[in-house]
């Protein structure tokens, strides 16, 4: 039986429950599934047990909730044993398929999408990755997930899902929230990565330390079942809390303490070198956080895959970045990127690579979202007037707050006199607009914070937008402007 040995069956009858499907989200419950109820649903989990049952649910599954129903009803004590009970029912202990489990507070996105494409690379079967892009299974098939890191029943789904496919690996990113509420629960790694620590997310884990414990945990119990950890040796904290036989990476080509060294000598240029040589990876994208996770990409296939040291510059060179990550935009007039940086350790790293590929003024456009960590807004406005020569603060996902309150305390953090020009525009299309209609030959512009993203959270809403459009909206005009000015 499933659940032998697992939780405690209330049933009117001893018969075993036969169950074609199981879900966690009783709108989508049909005709003979189990229905799910896990921690988070408590405050209405009586609503969702009766939906179910109108849906044709034949049993309901009670994690760490009390539940009371005409039907068959499996309490199961912790999430643990629910991850245990799904194990069993999608066979994921018996998975062939890889499973890299990556984490940290920034470069999670990078390393994933780099780590299917070199693994693509190397063999011949299908690699999956799954993310804050969605559950990626080709360039042009991504399903939206919801979050970083999606349930966990969509997580033990996945695996046995590649398992029969024959997908070779699957690059998961692991959000912090996700190990906290134990999505990840039942799931063996074959390989944890610890790219960085910095600061995100810390209202929702009571501040640093427990944020920095939740992703360690993850990483040891990775260790303690046998797989394999690589970390960054570059983060102290990293250091202390990472399991004994991690395999560590760094920067600078001159240290003994890592098993591969990195360092970017040009843009786009990356040596690593090991105790089995050195090697130049070339055609990488441009910044040294991508070179830094290039090189993390790099002792993950060495330790996961026993690839040589080697064979690297043909599966990395030429790797390309996810979408919105560093991301050019090419659209008519002037040096534009976009990039996802929503951190005080991104922003800082951003600005530092563009710095370097700008001849001019470096301008930036960037927020801080709202309802998230507000320790983090004074440090990114510091960190913008120290970088770039032109400050343009706006709006970056409100949520529920006042945008200008946001803004005020991003100022907060700008010594006076500012170091760079700094304007406010709280209308993201506006700012966007602005800056592009200043930039002059040689300047660079970077517009931070939501990447990828194709929304803008306002109030409970999500509205469609896109930094990419915007940008390239602007550039087209001041294109045909100049156009205009040339014909005059």
């Amino acid at each position: 039986m499933l659940a032998e040995g697992l939780g405690q069956l209330h049933a009117e009858s001893s018969d075993d429950v036969l169950i074609m499907g199981i879900c966690d989200d009783s709108r989508y419950v049909k005709p003979g599934y189990a229905m799910i109820c896990l921690p988070r649903s408590r405050a209405h989990v009586a609503d969702y047990v009766e939906a179910a049952g109108k849906q044709g649910a034949t049993a309901i599954i009670a994690v760490g909730v009390s539940v009371t129903s005409d039907l068959p009803v499996l309490h199961l004590a912790s999430m643990q044993q629910a991850g245990l009970l799904l194990r069993r029912l999608f066979r994921t202990e018996e998975a062939r398929t890889h499973f890299y489990g990556i984490t940290g507070t920034d470069g999670k996105t990078s390393v994933a999408w780099m780590l299917r494409e070199a693994l693509t690379r190397y063999q011949p079967k299908p690699v999956w990755s799954c993310g804050t892009l969605g559950w990626l299974r080709a360039p042009d098939d991504i399903l939206d997930i919801g979050n970083t890191t999606p349930s966990m029943l969509t997580m033990h789904a996945m695996l046995s899902s590649a398992n029969l496919g024959g997908v070779h690996s699957v690059a998961c990113e692991i959000s912090s929230h996700g190990i906290a509420q134990e999505r990840i629960a039942g799931i063996d790694f074959h390989t944890a990565i610890w790219t960085n620590m910095g600061h995100d997310h810390l209202q929702d884990h009571g501040g640093y330390e427990t944020y920095l414990k939740t992703k360690a945990g993850f990483v040891q119990a990775t260790a303690a079942h046998g797989g394999n950890v690589v970390a960054n040796a570059d983060h102290a904290d990293i250091r202390e809390h990472a399991p004994e036989h991690a395999c560590w990476y760094g920067h600078g080509l001159y240290r003994d303490d890592v098993d591969l060294a990195w360092e970017q000598e040009l843009p786009g240029l990356l040596r690593l070198k090991s105790a089995e040589g050195e090697v130049v990876i070339e055609d990488i994208p441009l910044g040294d956080f991508h070179a830094e996770n290039v090189a993390c990409v790099a002792l993950t296939l060495m330790v996961s895959m026993a690839i040589p040291l080697a064979d690297l510059p043909k599966l990395l060179g030429r790797i390309s970045a996810p979408p919105g990550r560093m991301q050019e935009v090419t659209a008519g007039y002037g040096q534009v990127y976009i990039d996802y940086a929503h951190t005080p350790e991104a922003l800082d790293r951003c600005l530092q690579a563009a710095r370097k590929l700008t001849r001019a003024r470096l301008m930036v456009v960037f927020g801080c979202g709202g309802e998230r960590d507000r320790e983090k807004r004074p440090q990114m406005g510091a960190i913008a007037v120290e970088q770039a020569d032109l400050v343009w603060i706006t709006s970056d996902n409100p949520r529920g707050e006042m945008p200008a309150v946001i803004a005020s305390e991003i100022e907060q953090g700008m010594s006076q006199p500012y170091a760079a020009e700094v304007r406010l525009q709280l209308d993201r299309d506006k700012a966007i607009g602005e800056a592009i209609a200043t930039l002059a030959e040689g300047d660079l512009l970077i517009i931070a914070g939501k990447g990828h993203e194709a929304y803008m959270d306002v109030c409970g809403q999500r509205l469609p937008w896109s930094d990419e459009q915007v940008a390239e909206k602007y550039l087209h005009q001041k294109h045909s402007l100049a156009g205009e000015e040339m014909c005059a």
